[in-house]
């Protein structure tokens, strides 16, 4: 009871306050949010229609690089009117933006009005970037809307396993930890690097407090999961799921609410734009934040599936635009034209991950890191694996081996993978005691190395 009604006092009282205080336009976006998750396919279009004109003539007038850019594509303020004119201008990479710095920001944006951010850099390269501070309080509203819908919001307790340090570095004082409690809630483990004595806090502090959710990069749930399940651990339940990240691998949906008795609730974004989309309580695919985010997906022939690139323009930034900016994720439009629950943003159905979670072929076709994970799908003896490729025709599958293990499966390992491969492409195994994370924490099935990689978004 005590706890229900600091829970109850920290979402009436503090938030609101702290909201008001801190972030002026927060409320004003979350009413604007909740009124246009339900606008039908005309109003949404016309919404995003008015926000990129406005957008555009911004961009144009106060950013040298996209004006520039525009005119180059014979493109000019009277042709803003209509957004298929965004597809004559080439895609907005993060090479773009290393290299563009100063001409990617707006000058009549004063410094005061903004905020400096950067990614993990899971590749080593992080990338930097402006955000709005009215942009900041916009975001935040999205987050606070996509995590109504799966049943968790402020003042609840949220158990948090994440990588970034960014997200996570907060310094360890009396003044943090009260207003953690009383603003912000959440337990953190720092999943890039865990050791035995960090797993047994963790654990203190979720049968402390007994948060409804957990917030979790895909892959440190199940290795969360395979924990709890290692140590024969049965108190350690959770409403809400939320998985980001990394994509969600097939089985682990089903592994994770088996475990910790919730439901999981995929979700999709980055730091450069924050939520892209999410899940509802139907689960039919991810609902695009598309009132904030204009979402293209660029069809990709080498691709299976109608698959393509995701590229988006940030439709509030005004400090820094991102203007059809390639996040370098795959993924697909869902066939269904609503879903149940009512609201009419866009769904995706297939998010496949980074175009660097794929392996290429000699011919060029690619294969997703997701449709590889049949080939260890009941392989008993093994703890985990990746996959590297590191040459057009070599693939490294990186072993940590369990109970069991032996050279005959090695063997079936080589001959499933086989099956993806084309002529000429050599698989090895190699042995090994852990597996790559990256800067960012993020544990990647899949690792391409044969171009050169920019920063890694943090979901």
């Amino acid at each position: 009871m005590a706890a229900n009604l600091e829970s109850s006092f920290v979402r009436h009282v503090v938030h609101p306050l702290w909201a008001w205080r801190d972030h002026p336009a927060y409320k004003r976006y979350l009413v604007r949010f909740q009124k246009s998750q339900y606008y039908n396919k005309e109003q949404l279009a016309e919404l995003q229609r008015a926000q990129v004109s406005d957008l555009l003539h911004h961009a144009y007038a106060h950013c040298s690089f996209y004006r520039d850019r525009m005119q180059a594509a014979g493109l000019s303020p009277k042709d803003f009117g209509d957004v298929a004119c965004l597809r004559a201008l080439p895609t907005l990479t993060k090479t773009d933006i290393q290299r563009n710095m100063a001409g990617l920001q707006a000058d009549n944006i004063p410094e005061s009005a903004r905020q400096r951010n950067q990614t993990g850099g899971a590749t080593g390269a992080p990338l930097q970037f402006y955000v709005d501070k009215e942009r900041l309080d916009s975001r935040m509203a999205s987050t606070v809307r996509h995590d109504a819908w799966a049943n968790y919001g402020p003042g609840d307790w949220l158990a948090t396993l994440w990588g970034a340090r960014l997200d996570l570095a907060q310094e360890d004082t009396f003044a943090n930890r009260m207003r953690n409690r009383l603003l912000y809630r959440s337990i953190s483990l720092n999943t890039s690097a865990v050791t035995e004595k960090d797993w047994q806090v963790f654990l203190a502090d979720v049968r402390r407090f007994k948060p409804r959710a957990m917030l979790a990069y895909a892959q440190a749930a199940v290795l969360f999961a395979d924990y709890v399940r290692e140590h024969k651990i049965t108190d350690i339940t959770f409403d809400s799921i939320i998985t980001s990240a990394e994509v969600l691998l097939p089985g682990q949906r089903e592994y994770l609410q088996e475990t910790f008795k919730g439901t999981v609730f995929n979700r999709y974004g980055c730091r450069e734009v924050s939520v892209i989309a999410s899940e509802c309580e139907h689960h039919h695919g991810l609902h695009v934040n598309a009132d904030a985010l204009y979402v293209e997906i660029e069809p990709d022939t080498t691709l299976p599936d109608n698959s393509g690139k995701v590229l988006i323009t940030d439709m509030f930034n005004r400090s820094m635009p991102l203007i059809r900016y390639e996040i370098e994720d795959i993924a697909s439009w869902s066939a269904e034209q609503q879903c149940p629950c009512g609201r009419k943003l866009p769904l995706i159905n297939d998010l496949q991950g980074r175009s660097t979670d794929f392996l290429i072929m000699p011919s060029g076709r690619k294969v997703s890191g997701p449709s590889l994970t049949l080939v260890i799908a009941d392989v008993a003896e093994l703890q985990h694996m990746q996959i590297v490729q590191d040459a057009a025709e070599h693939i490294i599958l990186r072993v940590v081996p369990g109970k069991g293990w032996s050279t005959s499966v090695e063997d079936t390992l080589r001959k499933r993978l086989a099956l993806y491969l084309e002529p000429g492409v050599r698989a090895d195994v190699e042995i090994c005691t852990e597996l790559e994370i990256s800067a960012s924490g993020k544990h990647r099935f899949v690792i391409n190395r044969l171009k050169p990689q920019a920063a890694s978004p943090v979901r």
